[in-house]
């Protein structure tokens, strides 16, 4: 994009971009509203019958499990192909830093927390930033989050893009003095103050307005809804909206920040690689079942939605059938004046009526229970199951007619397809954002590792290869793979590819690096030791047969 150069045409520029980027946010967030109460309670607030089990937010748990595995999730880095051979002793060390801030960062938990919320909303977007010695994660909700072109599916694509979040007024205030930013006061004296708009702060009065046909409503308000309203943050601290505007400045090619306070008043304009890397946009999205036409992709809850509401309305018939088969009606023949008293009296134990009515009789209207009542919901929760791709096998369920661990193991390789497509998408975006990490280390890491070997010497981050992708190591992000990775690492060992070391590496086991050490300063000397012990004695004992046949 050409921006102006005239002060007040640049400005006019910024704020009608940030606007077109965030044209769509109000009517995404009641969307995600109502997809984040669906999860939650398994019922937006407005139903006929309310939820009495959630099927959705066990069934998005069982989902993420498969799609992402935090403690099996490791990283190596593939280098380019014209990269000299000498950076390979840096690879382990590398590997190691990249995992170990993975962990210590706890981004394994962020990037879990984001991926549940991506099957709610669609999308969600991980930001990292260095601070002190190590980085940061957040989870950016899509509601806060906006793009110039929403037809266009990648962010890399977007020549504009812009993401909200909210800071006290005494925050911003002691960073602008920290800053020694010349228009504090002004700034200061623009700023609109107030609560901070989450994507479920519609009230449940607001819910029930918006969603009857007419305006005009009569009638009670249960605020038993109000259930939808729970685990909200309560901010009493007024807080200013930040406005942070990316848009691709051709006369630099990069991107310029520009961070702006609510009502679009610009507080810095700088380029992306002042504050952080040329060209890589701090934000990574997760985006389980992309679009190739809508940038924000397509929320699981929402294909789950008319299953739940079927499984509430399901639920709600059973309930009424049983109270009816424990409180059936009664017919009552040859009474005269019925009174409370006595139809109270019919319905309670050791209860007593008489009358001197000949012939008077009560007929109980019990309804049938079918044999098969609960076969239904079953049914339906099978359906929950095949919309996501999940079975009875991968679900350490039983299937008919299979009778050895062979099959049961060749099934849940073959069933699982659907689930590993996508659980390669999601891999896309932990590559994407452990490559990002490699990048910002090189960038503000000073801290020093050591080559591979006993005479390696030390380098810094910056000092390893530009040229470089850092990928997940073996399909570890999921638990699907695990079996298949394990069962070759051990067929590799087998065959003598690999060492012992290296096969402690690639599985997943307890205090790994001891092990390691173990390998190197124990085991591998002692089977050593033993081999020259072996053979020293085979040859003396050749020696000897050859001194007896002398």
């Amino acid at each position: 994009m050409k921006i102006p150069n005239e002060p007040s045409e640049k400005m006019a520029f910024y704020e009608e971009v940030a606007a077109k980027c965030r044209a769509s946010q109000g009517s995404r967030r009641r969307q995600y509203q109502s997809m984040r109460n669906y999860y939650m309670y398994g019922c937006d607030g407005s139903s006929q019958f309310p939820a009495r089990f959630n099927k959705i937010y066990p069934h998005l748990d069982t989902l993420t499990s498969y799609l992402y595995s935090q403690e099996t999730t490791r990283f190596a880095t593939s280098l380019g192909v014209s990269v000299s051979n000498l950076e390979q002793v840096k690879l382990l060390p590398i590997n190691r830093g990249i995992n170990d801030e993975w962990n210590n960062s706890n981004t394994d938990i962020v990037f879990g927390n984001a991926l549940l919320w991506s099957l709610v909303y669609g999308s969600t977007f991980v930001k990292p930033r260095w601070k002190v010695n190590g980085i940061e994660p957040f989870v950016v909700e899509p509601h806060n989050f906006g793009v110039l072109r929403e037809d266009s599916p990648m962010l890399s694509t977007q020549e504009a893009f812009t993401h909200d979040y909210y800071i006290t007024r005494t925050q911003l205030a002691n960073e602008l003095d920290s800053a020694g930013h010349p228009r504090k006061d002004q700034i200061l004296n623009q700023v609109i103050a107030g609560p901070k708009q989450n994507a479920s702060s519609v009230s449940t009065i607001d819910r029930i307005i918006t969603s009857a046909s007419s305006p005009v409503v009569i009638g009670n308000v249960d605020f038993n809804l109000t259930l939808v309203d729970r685990y909200n943050p309560k901010v009493s601290e007024d807080l200013a909206q930040m406005i942070e505007l990316y848009v691709f400045d051709d006369s630099i090619n990069d991107f310029r920040v520009v961070t702006m306070v609510d009502p679009y008043v610009v507080v810095y304009d700088r380029p992306l690689e002042q504050m952080f890397l040329k060209n890589d946009a701090p934000f990574v999205q997760i985006c389980p079942l992309p679009a190739h036409d809508y940038f924000f992709g397509f929320s699981e809850v929402e294909r789950l939605v008319p299953l739940q509401e079927l499984y509430n309305q399901r639920m709600e018939e059973i309930r009424h059938m049983l109270s009816l088969q424990a409180r059936p009606p009664k017919a009552f023949s040859g009474f005269t004046g019925i009174t409370d008293e006595v139809a109270l009296a019919f319905d309670m134990p050791d209860g007593q009526v008489s009358t001197d009515m000949p012939g008077a009789k009560v007929d109980s209207m019990a309804p049938q229970i079918p044999a098969d009542l609960w076969g239904d919901l079953d049914r339906i929760a099978a359906m929950f199951e095949d919309t996501s791709g999940i079975n009875n096998v991968m679900q350490g369920k039983g299937e008919s007619g299979v009778r050895s661990s062979g099959q049961t193991s060749q099934l849940a390789r073959l069933g699982s397809a659907r689930v590993k497509k996508r659980a390669m998408i999601v891999e896309d975006s932990l590559e994407k954002l452990a490559t990002l990490y490699l990048k910002i280390k090189q960038k503000y890491d000073t801290r020093r590792y050591r080559e591979e070997g006993d005479n390696g010497v030390e380098f810094v981050a910056d000092q390893f290869t530009k040229d470089f992708v850092v990928k997940v190591d073996g399909h570890s992000n999921s638990p699907i793979f695990v079996e298949d990775q394990t069962q070759i690492a051990f067929e590799l060992l087998k065959a003598g590819a690999i060492t012992k070391d290296r096969l402690i590496e690639l599985i997943q086991v307890p205090m790994k690096e001891q092990l390691i050490m173990d390998v190197k300063t124990k085991i591998e000397p002692a089977e050593q030791a033993k081999a020259k012990e072996e053979h020293d004695e085979k040859i003396a004992s050749i020696n000897a047969k050859r001194g007896r046949h002398a």
